[in-house]
């Protein structure tokens, strides 16, 4: 069991490394993204350096590429145990290692070894990953967040906003004892919280390390 959970991990970091700025960028426009604006693989190049309409495609293609991953290992094991197959493979699609598989998407999109460690940002990897784990907290996160960017121009603004938004969210509505995420019913408790910021600190330090590497620090 420990061994399929550490492949599983793998398995999302090696996903994770999928670029989609780099693909969209050389499918639509011949481009090599590392060559242009900021350097970055990630939807905020694209769409301030390259094209609105195929910055706002990366960025949503993140946010399924890493939802739909984790969706996809979640119900295949769910309809592996439906089967009968032995063991129980329940502890495999646990909250725990949800989130274990979610970090390793987003590890592979900041830091590829596929592409020299030059990822993106990952802001849209990690909101696929939120949005699978806390459900509505994520939602009305990402409402707040189109707010301050076509509202009021804030983009970085956002961009900490959705790191850190959806983690308070979580630990407003577990207070509330409301708005459970329907995968993970155990999402009231502390200990669920207490994971979710984690979550957002590894968000933290791989953005602190894109930027470093940029020069911005």
């Amino acid at each position: 069991m420990i061994f399929v959970a550490i492949l599983l991990i793998l398995l999302s970091y090696w996903y994770g490394c999928f670029s989609t700025a780099r693909v969209l960028a050389k499918g639509f426009r011949s481009l090599n993204v590392y060559k242009v604006g900021t350097g970055l693989a990630d939807t905020e190049n694209i769409y301030f350096n390259i094209s609105k309409p195929l910055g706002l495609l990366t960025g949503t293609l993140d946010v399924v590429k890493s939802y739909g991953w984790l969706f996809l290992i979640r119900q295949t094991l769910i309809g592996m145990d439906r089967m009968g197959l032995p063991p129980d493979l329940s502890p495999l699609y646990s909250c725990n290692l949800m989130m274990l598989y979610g970090l390793g998407i987003l590890v592979g999109h900041c830091l590829p070894l596929t592409h020299r460690l030059r990822g993106g940002r990952g802001i849209f990897t990690y909101f696929g990953i939120m949005l699978f784990i806390t459900g509505w907290p994520a939602l009305i996160t990402g409402g707040v967040a189109l707010v301050l960017i076509y509202g009021f121009r804030q983009v970085r603004f956002a961009q900490y906003t959705t790191v850190i938004l959806p983690v308070m969210l979580s630990l407003l509505f577990a207070a509330l004892g409301i708005l459970k995420n329907q995968y993970f019913p155990e999402g009231s408790s502390t200990m669920f919280i207490s994971k979710l910021v984690g979550l957002a600190i590894a968000m933290g330090v791989l953005n602190f390390i894109v930027s470093k590497r940029l020069g911005e620090f």
